[in-house]
Parts: C-alpha cells; structure tokens; sequence
C-alpha cells in the first residue's frame, strides 16, 4: 500500500474493505497482471476436487432439512419390508432440494467492517490449501464495477455480490447462492453469482488491477490504526 491515498482507509459499518484471493501462481499472477477472472459453474464448484476445504457438495441448493438420527430400512421392490429389507442406522440426516437457477460463482475472501472494529483481535483464514499465491484487492468496489461491466457487455445482466452467511449443522429451512455450511465459516467468503443455464465457466477480462490491488508475498498482513493499535491478519 504506497500509495499515499492508501495510508489511512475510514472504517465504515457493513462494508468490505479488502478483498483477498488464493491460488495459483499462474492465476493470481494472470488476474493481477491482466484482469483475468475465471468465474466456475455452480456444478464445478459442487465437485471441484479432492480438497474438502474448498468443495462443497451442497452449494446453491434451494432447501434443508435437518433431520438428525434416522432409521433406514431399504427393500426391493415387491419384496416383504418387514423380513427382506435391510436396516441402517444414520446420523446427521438431512433431506436436500436442489435449486432449479443454475449459474456461476466467482470467490473471494472478505476482510469486513466487524474484523477491524471492536477488540481488533488477530484474524486467521484457512485458505492455506487453495494455493501459495495471494492478490490483495484494497478497492473492493472498484473490482466489482469493472467485473460488472464486462458481464452486461457479454450480455449477463442477472447477477449479484455479497457476503456469505454460515448455518449451523442443524439448521433446516432456505438455503441460497450466499448461504454455505458452518464449516466453511472461517473462509469469510465474499462471492458473485451470475445467473446462467449455460453449465460452463465464465472469463471476463478487465485489465491490470496494479492501481487497486497487489501481490502479498507472506501470507501475514499488519494493519495499523490511527490510534496506534496494530491488528495482524493471517491470509
């Protein structure tokens, strides 16, 4: 943050301030250097790898319901229930219904209003298995706009950008496109979602983001206050 501009940023309530990204070298290096935004389909996303801190089957579904220990008895049709079935004993239990919308979902991590007010206490994200390069986005705002402009250019205009919210295991009720599982919670995740039947991946391109962004080379971050308080987040 050389920028003189950049030395002291107000503190808004309910608001992004940074935005954050992991990944790749090759990724991050093409989204710093050229705007390269690669935005997954929902189903990508649901199965994208072995990485279970990152996939996560139930996104986007439409409802939950939280059930608990369950008994399961399993027949073949035209058998007898009571003495051919098979009996399973289940917990955690849930009934799902996927959400007829399909689309595209772009991820970000969001350092918040909440994470740098009140005690200021050191924030530490698990997003160390994602990949070994970071982007540092200091104008959120300015981000969304130009990645904005460039979807209503190729014609997508149904989108929207927000913060994730976490349920908890038990929850039952509607889920959506911003709603994830508790486990997921210390990601703090900021998305985009781009309503789209088409099931491919988006790239928008919408150049160098050197003016609003930079590459962190650890994956520590001091932020010091006017105050003189000095608050560390872990990337």
């Amino acid at each position: 943050m050389n920028q003189e501009e950049d030395n002291i940023i107000p503190i808004r309530d309910n608001q992004v301030h940074f935005l954050f990204k992991r990944g790749k070298k090759e990724h991050i290096e093409a989204l710093f250097e050229k705007g390269e935004v690669y935005i997954n389909s929902i189903d990508s996303i649901r199965t994208w790898d072995d990485n279970k801190e990152r996939s996560d089957e139930d996104d986007g579904i439409n409802f939950r319901k939280y059930i608990g220990n369950a008994k399961i008895i399993m027949c073949e049709i035209g058998k007898d229930a009571e003495n051919e079935s098979i009996e399973l004993n289940a917990i955690n239990t849930t009934i799902k219904q996927d959400n007829i919308t399909k689309g595209n979902i772009y991820c970000l991590t969001g350092i918040y209003s909440d994470d740098l007010q009140g005690e200021r206490n050191e924030i530490k994200y698990e997003t160390q298995s994602f990949g070994e390069t970071i982007i540092l986005i200091r104008k959120p705002q300015i981000f969304l706009n130009r990645v904005f402009s460039e979807l209503e250019k190729l014609g997508y205009k149904n989108y929207k950008s927000g913060r994730v919210s976490y349920y908890k295991n038990d929850y039952s009720g509607e889920i959506n496109f911003f709603k994830k599982h508790e486990k997921f919670k210390s990601q703090n995740e900021f998305r985009i979602f781009i309503s789209n039947d088409k099931n491919i991946p988006l790239k928008v391109t919408i150049g160098s983001l050197k003016d609003i962004a930079c590459l962190v080379n650890a994956a520590v971050i001091k932020i010091k206050y006017t105050d003189e308080r000095e608050q560390f987040i872990y990337l």
